[in-house]
């Protein structure tokens, strides 16, 4: 399903995030659920890739088709932690499977998409054509605690820590792959030619 726009430019909401896109992009919502309401069908990954039986096969958020010449994709995922409940696990372990999961379970239904000639990804659907492949990680992560006492301050020096060391292991590991890697955030923004507005 095609992202809503508005003035000719892309956009899409992702739980408490708004992101705006050049109006020369093509930009799809990736792994749209149906909606019921507005009668828009579920995309492509949710109706023909995820169900009927399919297991553990995932899909980033947002696809995009760049205007460069020869093609260019953009694999968008995002995680908005804000209002995530603490668990036991190491998040950012398991950000880095979800996010290669992810990657290749996209891969996967592009490659069958362009096989099948789905219309609603003629666009991003191009991987015959071994388009240079972007993966974009936006994660916000809850506010840190105050830096009030040694221990807070500890936490914060881990949590980046650990934020950086993400970054590395997904830039290694895609890089192998042939793909480029960028993690963003709200203080940390995008490139130019994509915005971000926090909806909370």
């Amino acid at each position: 399903m095609p992202a809503k726009t508005v003035s000719s430019m892309p956009i899409v909401t992702e739980r408490k995030l708004e992101l705006e896109f050049p109006s020369d992009w093509e930009v799809i919502q990736y792994d749209r659920q149906g909606n019921s309401k507005t009668g828009e069908p579920a995309s492509f990954y949710r109706r023909i890739i995820e169900r009927g039986g399919v297991q553990q096969v995932r899909g980033m958020d947002i696809v995009c088709r760049l205007p460069d010449v020869p093609a260019k994709l953009q694999f968008i995922e995002v995680k908005d932690d804000r209002k995530r409940t603490i668990g036991t696990g190491d998040r950012h372990a398991e950000l880095f499977i979800s996010v290669l999961q992810k990657t290749v379970g996209t891969l996967a239904g592009l490659v069958l998409a362009e096989r099948l000639g789905e219309a609603s990804l003629l666009p991003q659907a191009c991987l015959s054509k071994s388009p240079p492949i972007e993966v974009v990680l936006f994660l916000v992560e809850p506010a840190p605690l105050p830096v009030a006492t040694t221990e807070n301050g500890l936490s914060r020096l881990v949590k980046k820590e650990r934020v950086a060391a993400l970054d590395q292991r997904l830039t290694a590991k895609l890089d192998e792959w042939g793909i480029l890697f960028a993690l963003y955030n709200l203080s940390n923004r995008p490139p130019r030619n994509w915005q971000v507005r926090d909806l909370v």
